[in-house]
């Protein structure tokens, strides 16, 4: 699919969109330092099950421009309203989100502030507390973690955060430009803004919206506490649990057909 471009709120968008006359839209909203690429195993599944979709490039990151606003843009009420705001634009006025790590995040701020989201899907991504101790309850702190927010990336610290990303012993080499292209700023504004609880209470959102929400999570996720996960209280979690598929970080990436399977049947369930 070829990448088109929009200018929403000052910022110059990078996104694939797929239409079709069915139902609600979906929106993917990948991770830090990635881009719309990684959900490309998603696509042909979409597209056969007759769904629209929009894959944006974060501000920062793939072929989206680098925001002049970083401190506010960079953040999960920032990513949030950016993303509403293309929505919008492209005429959703109802929509479904899936969303991969950051993307996750971003999703829940979504559910939290917009009515106009009809359900959620989420992996890699533990709904916290935006504090230091809510945040230490969802994730572990590995090496790879501490990259994160990191601003300058050199060439062995994306060949790292990538593998641990992707779960990939060699880390494909397209992904590794992305991470290093970049804007660290994105990475930088984006951890300090969670840790001083720039956005919404993330457990309180999954706890009180009844709206349907999944988790498709990868069992050895690297970066996140997978016992934390399956003990929330969840107020209207698909299948009643959290779903552990055999991957780590990026179950969408490594198991493509398991993923696809709960993600199609939870659109359809959802829509």
């Amino acid at each position: 699919m070829r990448s088109l471009v929009r200018v929403i709120k000052s910022l110059r968008l990078s996104y694939c969109e797929h239409k079709s006359s069915r139902g609600a839209a979906v929106l993917l909203i990948h991770g830090n330092s990635s881009s719309k690429d990684v959900f490309a195993k998603q696509v042909p599944p979409l597209c056969a099950g007759g769904y629209s979709f929009v894959i944006p490039d974060l501000p920062g990151h793939g072929s989206s421009a680098r925001s002049e606003t970083p401190r506010s843009t960079y953040s999960f009420p920032g990513y949030a309203a950016v993303l509403h705001a293309l929505m919008g634009e492209l005429g959703h006025r109802s929509y479904h989100v899936v969303g991969w790590s950051l993307g996750g995040h971003i999703g829940i701020e979504m559910m939290a502030r917009y009515g106009a989201v009809k359900s959620l899907l989420v992996s890699g991504t533990p709904p916290v507390s935006l504090d230091p101790d809510g945040i230490a309850a969802g994730f572990n702190w590995t090496p790879s973690t501490a990259l994160a927010g990191k601003r300058v990336f050199s060439r062995e610290d994306a060949i790292r955060y990538v593998r641990a990303m992707m779960g990939a012993r060699l880390a494909p080499a397209q992904q590794i430009e992305t991470a290093l292209r970049t804007d660290g700023d994105a990475r930088h504004w984006m951890v300090r803004n969670g840790m001083r609880g720039v956005g919404a209470d993330e457990v309180r959102t999954i706890t009180e919206d009844d709206r349907p929400f999944a988790v498709v999570q990868g069992a050895s996720d690297p970066f996140v506490r997978t016992d934390y996960l399956a003990r929330l209280p969840y107020k209207n979690v698909w299948t009643g649990a959290p779903v552990f598929v055999e991957a780590g970080h990026a179950a969408h990436w490594q198991a493509p057909g398991v993923f696809n399977s709960n993600m199609m049947e939870f659109l359809r369930a959802a829509n």
